[in-house]
C-alpha cells in the first residue's frame, strides 16, 4: 500500500499459541498510519486480540506512529487483548526509552521470547 509517496505493508502470520504476528514493512508517519489503524481494527474485528507487532523492517517512527502504539495497546487492552513489540532497531527503541514509552509496551527482541510473555 503506499500513501504519497511512503509504502508501508504489512506481514500477517498465525502462530500457535493464539497470536497474530502483524510485520510493519516501512516508515510508520502520518501518511502511512491510516493503513496501520485500519490492519489493526480488522485484527481487532476478527477476535485477534493478542498481536505481536514485528517492527524489523520499520527504520523510522514520528510521533503520530508513537501515537498509535499507545492507542493500539489501549484498544487491546479495552478488549481483553495485548500487543507485544519485537525486533526495533536501536534508532526506535531509543526514542521509546526517551519518551519511556519501553515502560508502558511490552519490548522484546525477537519472537520466541515475546511468545514466552503473553500475558492470559
Amino acid at each position: 500500500m503506499e500513501e504519497n509517496g511512503n509504502q508501508i505493508s504489512f506481514e500477517e502470520r498465525n502462530a500457535e499459541k493464539g497470536y497474530v504476528v502483524l510485520s510493519i514493512i516501512g516508515d510508520l508517519g502520518m501518511w502511512s498510519l491510516p493503513a496501520a489503524k485500519s490492519k489493526v481494527q480488522e485484527l481487532i474485528d476478527q477476535k485477534k486480540l493478542k498481536i505481536v507487532i514485528d517492527l524489523e523492517r520499520t527504520n523510522y517512527i514520528d510521533s503520530s506512529g508513537l501515537g498509535f502504539f499507545i492507542g493500539t495497546l489501549k484498544k487491546l487492552k479495552s478488549a481483553g487483548g495485548d500487543m507485544l513489540l519485537i525486533n526495533l532497531n536501536t534508532y526506535i527503541y531509543g526514542i521509546f526509552q526517551l519518551i519511556h514509552l519501553h515502560e508502558i509496551i511490552d519490548i522484546y527482541d525477537n519472537l520466541e521470547e515475546a511468545s514466552k510473555n503473553f500475558k492470559d
